[in-house]
């Protein structure tokens, strides 16, 4: 294989931004578009400029018919874990927007796939490349931390025109809070997943593990009521935030949170984001507003040391400096491409996807029963029982 032949399944702004770093990467070629709105895919090989790229709006035809190696799936991600499913059992890698899963049982399916069809699984998270998160986890596995004991971190989004509604005759995406009167729309995603924000949880939770080297075994959440403070006049059934609190398997608390309706001071560098290690040796915190800084703090200091980290992925290329969320975007399309042509591992693959799914989705369910603490379980010990190393107790 010279290159990998790639098909656009969702062809909505995020779809088409990340299908350019696609386009431009030199190893891959984009051959098929796909959505379910004919003017949408229409309007998509124009602004890619593929005149030649086969349009589809049925998935299973696509699948069928495409000549494709590969698929990146942008659609609506309450439903990507069976379309991935679906793409994999028909001969093709796939890769997936963030959240990988919404169930338990779709973490189980996605794993199982992986397994049956031998193709590859990415998640497309991107915050796990900034160069601040590789500096803190070269700093982690060189011990300069300490026993981290907290990690912490925020994924506060808050916008007040979010695209909650689809024109149903036109795909045409429909910024109100409230269903529109004048027009024949039907809810979006965001406006299910939103409703119940730490289900984004996988943004600040993948660096984090990444750092650490670890897994949740362990969650709790809170937040606060279904009733949106913000626009209390609107009635969004929406939770403005929630927090959860998690442990891993190597002991270290991990507190983060998430809300997408709660206003809030810009944050930088890395707009919504923000981020904490504690450790017994060392701290290191990411800004929390426009006039700070990345700081350090080592035993015997007085006083945290400002540091010139950054979100900017250590070594970057030119394509990949001027690539989005700070120039993380690029790193996941180069390694999907290079794991397919090169039948390398992958940094996110679908073990470590559904390490950041899983927590959410127990987070959500922990919160609707007043902040239980729900176990996480261990999606590898099927993977570690394959090798020959049996585990006492069972798999998935």
């Amino acid at each position: 294989m010279k290159n990998v032949r790639l098909g656009l399944v969702g062809c909505g702004s995020r779809g088409i931004g990340v299908t350019r770093l696609f386009k431009a990467h030199p190893d891959c070629r984009i051959t098929t578009l796909m959505d379910r709105f004919p003017a949408i895919v229409e309007q998509a090989g124009k602004t890619l400029e593929l005149p030649v790229a086969a349009l589809f709006t049925d998935y299973e035809r696509m699948l069928r018919e495409a000549e494709i190696d590969a698929v990146f799936l942008a659609c609506d991600p309450m439903i990507q874990a069976d379309m991935a499913c679906r793409a994999m059992l028909a001969g093709k890698h796939v890769c997936t927007e963030v959240p990988a899963a919404f169930t338990l049982e779709e973490c189980r399916q996605l794993i199982q796939t992986v397994e049956k069809t031998g193709m590859k699984y990415q998640l497309m998270e991107q915050t796990r490349y900034w160069g601040f998160i590789d500096a803190w986890k070269k700093m982690h596995d060189q011990g300069e931390f300490g026993h981290i004991c907290l990690a912490q971190g925020e994924y506060i989004h808050y916008a007040n025109n979010w695209d909650l509604w689809t024109d149903v005759k036109t795909g045409e995406r429909v910024t109100s809070l409230q269903r529109p009167a004048d027009r024949e729309v039907e809810p979006r995603w965001r406006s299910k997943v939103l409703a119940d924000p730490i289900y984004y949880l996988p943004h600040t939770l993948s660096p984090l593990l990444k750092i650490l080297g670890d897994r949740v075994v362990s969650v709790s959440c809170l937040g606060t009521k279904k009733h949106s403070y913000t626009y209390p006049e609107e009635y969004l059934a929406w939770s403005d935030i929630q927090y959860a609190l998690m442990r891993t398997a190597n002991d270290t608390v991990l507190l983060v949170g998430a809300g997408f309706s709660l206003p809030h001071v810009p944050r930088g560098p890395l707009s919504a984001h923000w981020y904490e290690l504690r450790g017994t040796k060392a701290s290191a915190s990411s800004p929390r507003h426009k006039t700070d800084g990345f700081r350090l703090w080592k035993q015997g200091m007085t006083i945290y040391q400002e540091m010139d980290w950054s979100p900017a992925p250590l070594a970057a290329g030119t394509l990949q400096a001027k690539s989005g969320h700070g120039g993380a975007d690029f790193k996941p399309v180069d390694t999907f491409i290079r794991s397919i042509l090169d039948n390398t591992p992958l940094p996110m693959d679908v073990y470590t996807a559904v390490e950041t799914a899983a927590p959410a989705i127990l987070a959500v369910e922990s919160a609707r029963q007043g902040g239980a603490l729900i176990a996480v379980p261990d999606f590898r010990l099927r993977q570690h029982d394959q090798q020959g190393n049996s585990p006492a107790n069972g798999g998935l």
